[in-house]
């Protein structure tokens, strides 16, 4: 191979993960908004505290497999909660979160998503590591 047509297949290796990498951000974005559909049944884009309640309801009903109006510990695993929230969020230490208990991860993680303090959180805002961890609670 020559050197030219080396430079060539290395350029246009480079592209292609630009491109490649260019692609999966988008996606992740597509992903968000997809997600903002379900969570925004008023449809104006954007997502509010009571709208993130009420998702965050319907997700702990799904979360609550054993019907006894908890979640422990492992019901929560695909919430990635940590210890230290789930204990800072079980007020009364039995080791299970209420609905309300655990609505209550839901609104610290909301204002954490919403750092305009605007009471909206966007696609834009859903798109970033506070938004993600929010997305996790919810439906």
């Amino acid at each position: 191979m020559t050197l030219r047509k080396l430079a060539v297949t290395a350029l246009l290796l480079s592209i292609t993960g630009t491109l490649t990498t260019i692609g999966g951000a988008q996606a992740a974005t597509d992903s968000v908004a997809e997600r903002m559909k379900t969570l925004d049944p008023d449809n104006d884009a954007t997502m509010d505290a009571a709208e993130a309640n009420k998702a965050g309801e319907a997700k702990f009903d799904t979360l609550e497999g054993d019907n006894d109006g908890t979640l422990d510990t492992k019901e929560m695993i695909s919430t990635e909660v940590s210890t230290e929230t789930f204990t800072q969020a079980d007020p009364d230490k039995d080791g299970t979160l209420t609905k309300v208990e655990y609505l209550t991860i839901v609104a610290v993680r909301f204002q954490a998503a919403d750092p305009d303090k605007d009471g909206t959180v966007s696609v834009a805002e859903l798109d970033t590591k506070a938004g993600q961890a929010l997305l996790l609670l919810l439906k």
